[in-house]
């Protein structure tokens, strides 16, 4: 079973605050999220229902599609899929 990477405490830790937690109306109900780092210059989307295939239509694991936005929000740094809390910080260790 997939690991919910965005939990609060998980967020608290590498040093952001969730500022928006909601289901989907539609089917099939996915989890969006979206946190801010402490000057809010930094800020994370997440959708828990994640990515089913690759461009190629590769089948992928159960994953979370991840967005990274710099400058508050005006630059894309990353846009992708992450399966795990040490793949964000990877991630986030990258991205400037």
């Amino acid at each position: 079973m997939k690991q919910d990477i965005f939990t609060e405490e998980f967020l608290k830790e590498i040093g952001f605050t969730l500022t928006e937690k909601k289901e989907s109306q539609f089917k099939p109900y996915s989890i969006y999220g979206k946190a801010q780092d402490r000057i809010g210059l930094t800020i994370l989307q997440w959708c828990e229902e994640g990515h089913s295939c690759t461009y190629f239509g590769d089948k992928l694991e159960p994953n979370t599609s991840l967005g990274i936005l710099k400058d508050g929000g005006t630059r894309t740094v990353f846009n992708g899929y992450v399966y795990t809390q040490d793949d964000v910080r990877k991630i986030l260790s990258l991205t400037w």
